[in-house]
């Protein structure tokens, strides 16, 4: 459940702090006092979409948070976990509103996305609001709740997933038969391209080898002369190299040249030496320049190996060229890239293969097609079979609630259609009608021409109670479905609500007395004016509660006799529990 709530500058609340009991807690408060506030923070706080505007005037920016009460079974804890976002038993939820720039979103304290909040939002929180009834009217609408109540959800789900599989394959193969035509000419236009291409026999790791290659030739001068030099600079002269080729500083070609490191390094040592007897520390000292000159050694005999390697000749370089530039001309004809030509060309390949053969493709295809279809077909039936149970006991369920809401010998029947087409339906392998009369002795019709407004809510209304006490798992929250309904209807709709809250957490705003009489707990949401507005909600104790169902019953005139009235209905709400 729900266990606590904080909205910060979120429209016109400035900052609100709930903390919520189990069982059933009834919202109330005069029109356009905020009531709906806390239904939107919730939604926002489950991923709902969020807008800027929402954000309280000269704010940068809004947050909502709320903390859930685990057990260690729920299907919240197990996505939790399964997402590696569990925190023992806490889940707590954040998202920051920004004025320019994207909301964030947290769970337990690590940043997620909007998506992700509202999968685990599916599994806390079960939101109905006024205007649901409409819902009520589409098929797509009456199918979902037909599912929920089946408990065929996930199973929909994977239907889809298969309907899009199927669907995707079978366009395959449909273009694959339109292609048949051109299979040919394409064929044709492949065997060249693969011939000229293969006849450049690309290999995997080639390119890198021939751009580096291609420096080397391109400063081959270069890096013979500075190597050179740099090495007579390091060690003196080098053997077998000419005085020009080993620059200035080559000396005599003795390799003891004054001006060699090797050599400075050797006197520096010489030097050093001298003075260990005075300080042992410089034995160190003469240790790191005797190291030092051995990498000088090293680096300089590495160097003579480089430049005394022998030069490309003209043939060679010519050669690398042309390879390089066939390289390049081929990617630029295929474009892409020169080091990607040897994944062109094996895709040219399969591709030919494909069309050399279309049957076996097609094969391949269908093969593929049967088993996505397979799978659709067994999710189908099971679907088909729970739907079928649901809509017997949903049928009969609302028909017994419809007797004590006003409508006595009225009907409710759900009606499964099968669906007679040979393409795959998305939804499974009907649809359904839900048909009602709500009078003795008239025939049944589908609900949408039949019903009036206040007999659809009430029909919406008994489909929500009796799918929320099938749900123990989530939060209800009803954002004022009691829109048409009054006297007995409304008191029964409250004991209803009641009972489901002795197993499952319901929070319900509301416009009647005989709902907000019956709850466990009750808030009262207020909105003060000033320079700007602002909406406060507060737990309101017994003597509290008897004044605001009192305001409810007989408006701002509240008189001895509505505070007794409302004091008895309270009392009474109480004895019913």
């Amino acid at each position: 459940m729900i266990d606590w709530l904080e909205i910060h500058q979120l429209a016109i609340a400035e900052h609100i702090a709930l903390e919520f009991g189990g069982s059933f807690t009834a919202v109330t408060g005069e029109t356009g006092s905020g009531k709906s506030l806390i239904v939107d923070a919730v939604c926002i706080l489950l991923g709902g979409r969020c807008e800027n505007a929402l954000i309280r005037k000269q704010r940068e920016q809004a947050e909502v948070h709320g903390g859930f009460q685990l057990g260690d079974s729920h299907p919240a804890m197990r996505w939790l976990r399964e997402h590696h976002l569990d925190n023992h038993d806490e889940c707590i939820l954040r998202r920051v509103v920004r004025r320019d720039k994207p909301s964030r979103a947290y769970i337990n304290g690590r940043a997620v996305n909007a998506s992700q909040l509202r999968e685990i939002g599916r599994e806390l929180v079960d939101i109905h609001s006024q205007n649901e009834h409409h819902y009520l009217l589409r098929k797509k609408g009456q199918l979902a709740l037909l599912d929920q109540a089946a408990d065929n959800t996930k199973r929909v789900a994977q239907l889809e997933q298969q309907y899009e599989a199927c669907a995707a394959v079978r366009s395959q193969i449909e273009q694959l038969q339109a292609r048949s035509s051109m299979a040919q000419e394409r064929a044709e236009l492949l065997q060249l391209q693969i011939e000229e291409l293969a006849a450049l026999e690309p290999q995997a790791d080639e390119w890198p080898q021939l751009e580096e290659q291609q420096k080397r030739m391109n400063h081959t001068h270069d890096l013979r002369t500075a190597g050179h030099a740099v090495a007579a600079r390091l060690v003196g002269g080098v053997g077998g190299a000419s005085q020009s080729d080993s620059g200035s500083d080559s000396g005599n070609g003795s390799g003891n040249e004054p001006h060699s490191v090797s050599v400075s390094l050797v006197d520096c040592c010489r030097q050093i030496q001298r003075l260990v007897e005075y300080d042992a520390r410089l034995a160190k000292i003469i240790a790191m320049l005797e190291e030092a000159n051995v990498h000088v050694s090293e680096a300089a005999a590495q160097l003579q190996t480089f430049y005394a390697e022998r030069a490309f000749s003209a043939e060679e370089m010519a050669a690398m060229e042309a390879r390089f530039s066939q390289y390049h001309e081929l990617s630029r004809k295929h474009r892409t890239l020169p080091g990607l030509l040897v994944e062109k060309l094996a895709q040219m390949r399969a591709e030919l293969s494909g069309l050399q053969d279309p049957q076996a493709e097609l094969t391949r295809l269908e093969e593929q097609w049967r088993a996505h279809h397979a799978d659709y077909e067994k999710l189908a039936h099971a679907i088909s079979k729970n739907r079928r149970h649901a809509a017997t006991r949903l049928s009969a369920a609302v028909t017994e609630l419809m007797q004590e809401l006003g409508m006595a010998g009225g009907h409710f029947e759900i009606r499964l259609q099968p669906i007679a087409q040979p393409n795959l339906s998305r939804y499974g392998h009907e649809s359904v009608d839900f048909m009602v009369c709500a009078n003795p002795g008239q025939d049944l019709q589908a609900l949408g021409k039949v019903a009036s407004g206040g007999e659809l809510s009430r029909i919406s209304l008994a489909i929500n109670v009796i799918l929320a006490a099938e749900a123990p798992d989530s939060t209800l929250i009803l954002d004022e479905v009691d829109v048409g309904i009054g006297g007995k209807v409304a008191e029964i709709i409250g004991q209803k609500l009641r009972q489901i809250g002795n197993h499952r957490q319901v929070i319900c705003i509301t416009h009647l007395s005989q709902v907000a009489a019956n709850g466990r707990h009750h808030w009262s949401v207020t909105k003060q004016t000033g320079a700007q507005a602002n909406v406060q909600v507060q737990s309101l104790d017994h003597q509290q509660r008897i004044t605001e169902i009192a305001r409810m019953t007989a408006g701002a005139d509240v008189t001895p006799q509505s505070l007794a009235h409302a004091a008895q209905m309270l009392q009474s709400g109480l004895q019913s529990a």
